[in-house]
């Protein structure tokens, strides 16, 4: 279980948050293969087709994520870079994303 403010929670995430929108669903591992070979980015999860990974330097390292998910042959539409956010304290708690939580069963 996770105690502290949300400012203090989401303090104890380090470095930038990576949100990939990519054009189709990836369930056969593409992105993580290709993702595999970028240093510098860490907790990577894909629910879909969205994509979000961790990092010390978002800008410094996104363009080597998107150039290495161009050579694995998956499409990207589109990228942010954001700080910590109550998403991502979730995401590291549970393993999946507050928002798939909120969807209809």
């Amino acid at each position: 279980m996770a105690d502290g403010t949300p400012n203090e929670l989401k303090g104890q995430l380090r470095g930038d948050a990576i949100q990939v929108e990519l054009n189709d669903p990836q369930p056969d591992g593409q992105a993580h293969t290709a993702l595999d070979r970028v240093p510098g980015i860490w907790e990577v999860t894909i629910e879909g087709r969205s994509l979000r990974a961790r990092t010390d330097d978002g800008s410094a390292v996104v363009p080597a994520v998107l150039q290495a998910l161009e050579a694995g042959g998956v499409r990207v539409a589109s990228v942010t870079i954001a700080r910590p956010s109550l998403d991502d304290v979730y995401l590291r708690h549970t393993g999946r994303s507050f928002r798939k939580t909120e969807e209809p069963v």
